[in-house]
């Protein structure tokens, strides 16, 4: 990780970089947008553990529940693909 001084927003002067490969930047790229936030805001949240405040808007709820509902047909995936090779033994 680096750090570089850069003040292009008011309060923040400080910029860190973090290498992640393609899936993990794309993942945290849907959940960033799920959440209804920029990867910034979204990466800064969970780092600080700040709750994100409630979305006002119905569309936002709507593309968080997207997001959500995307995570569990994954994780579903996985554990049928896990299942099925237990049975294969």
């Amino acid at each position: 990780m680096s750090l570089a001084l850069t003040p292009t927003v008011p309060g923040r002067s400080t910029r860190l970089t973090v290498l992640v490969n393609d899936g993990e930047a794309a993942q945290i790229a849907r959940q960033a947008a799920a959440a209804g936030l920029s990867v910034s805001a979204y990466l800064r949240e969970r780092a600080l553990g700040i709750a994100a405040a409630p979305e006002a808007s119905p569309e936002a709820a709507l593309r968080q529940m997207d997001g959500l509902i995307a995570r569990m047909e994954a994780d579903l995936d996985g554990a049928i693909a896990a299942l099925a090779q237990i049975g294969a033994a």
